[in-house]
């Protein structure tokens, strides 16, 4: 073996590493969360049956990895040990103060809203149409709820959204009120017409999911509908996060969006289109498969994953979508014709723009 494939080896041994140690700090978060929501409900730390339960997967886990049962077992000790003195570390934060009205706080995102900000020491209210949210105070009455409430969130679907907003301005809020809507042009209108009320509203994009970990590699949005201290005000609320905090102006949010979320859906949108049309069950395919498919395969698993309606909405509500589609279709003519002429030149000039924008070498 010569000294450079040593050399190899053990940078690929030192990115497993990386990657070791990311999802072991992933895991005794997901730990701290179990242990905040024990000492919130009053729960005891311990749970004999449980950790029973989760030795006995990870001993299973590592025998089917050829791992040895005396390193398994060390393992899934440390593991498990640390998880919980993580747990037991956990207090309940000092309350702020200040309640939090979460509308549509049974949806996916409206989860992760409570979740978050219940970590933070906010009081945390659900109104959602679907029913009460578990472990969460649940108010039926919107009217009393937006009354009662120093914040108001709308996490509602977008198609829903423009009258939630405004049955809430018509409430006429004490507090701040934001929307953490996708595309912004359903509800820009109601926006526009609260922040020129006086009313303290702003608009929020997280630009994840509530599965992203750790909150500090996100971006989270913040749109000015009127009411610049409402905007400093929101952002005060998520600070804590360590999320990029970014200004997008109201008026190309969803220009924006086309790029950032109709093309990268709709990309991998086709993609599954395409494979799932091919000849070839996904198991025939994923077995030969190359790092590219497989990463593009993840990704749009992950995609697929997500709530059908809220995949068609960030298509269908973006009044620029059809733009994609358009530059999409054209894209795939200049490759096409590219990839078939006569001249080399035409490929290779298509890859050193796309590199060149990407920050790539054009050589």
């Amino acid at each position: 073996m010569t000294e450079t494939e040593i050399a190899r080896l053990r940078n690929e041994i030192a990115a497993v590493d990386r990657e070791i140690v990311a999802h072991v700090a992933k895991r005794l978060h997901l730990a701290e969360q179990v242990g905040l929501e024990k000492a919130l409900r009053g729960l005891p730390l311990r749970d004999p049956d449980r950790e029973a339960q989760i030795l006995s997967g990870l001993l299973s886990e590592c025998a089917s990895h050829a791992i040895g049962p005396t390193f398994a077992e060390g393992l899934a000790h440390l593991l498990i040990g640390e998880s919980l003195r993580r747990e037991e570390g956990v207090h309940p934060p000092e309350p702020i103060h200040r309640r939090v009205l979460v509308v549509g706080g049974a949806g996916q995102m409206g989860r992760w809203l409570c979740r978050f900000l219940r970590s933070r020491g906010y009081e945390v209210v659900v109104n959602d149409p679907s029913g009460p949210l578990d472990g969460f105070p649940f108010e039926p009455d919107l009217a009393k709820a937006v009354a009662e409430a120093d914040v108001v969130a709308v996490s509602v679907p977008m198609s829903a959204s423009a009258e939630v907003l405004r049955t809430i301005a018509a409430l006429m809020p004490r507090g701040l009120v934001f929307d953490i809507c996708s595309n912004k042009a359903p509800i820009e209108k109601e926006l526009r017409a609260m922040g020129a009320a006086a009313l303290r509203v702003a608009s929020v994009h997280p630009m994840f999911g509530p599965e992203l970990w750790p909150l500090s590699t996100g971006n989270i949005l913040f749109s000015d509908c009127g009411n610049a201290e409402a905007v400093l005000e929101a952002k005060e609320l998520f600070r804590p996060s360590g999320a990029n905090l970014v200004d997008v102006s109201l008026d190309h949010h969803d220009e924006f969006m086309a790029f950032l979320l109709a093309l990268s859906h709709l990309s991998l949108l086709g993609f599954a289109r395409c494979v799932a049309n091919s000849p070839f069950d996904f198991g025939g395919l994923r077995r030969p498969a190359g790092t590219t498919f497989s990463r593009l395969s993840a990704a749009a698993i992950a995609l697929l994953d997500d709530p059908p309606a809220l995949l068609r909405e960030i298509q269908l509500l973006n009044p620029h979508t059809r733009m994609v589609h358009e530059r999409i279709r054209a894209a795939l003519d200049d490759w096409e014709r590219a990839t078939f002429s006569d001249d080399p030149g035409a490929f290779y000039g298509l890859l050193a723009h796309a590199r060149s924008y990407f920050g790539g070498d054009s050589t």
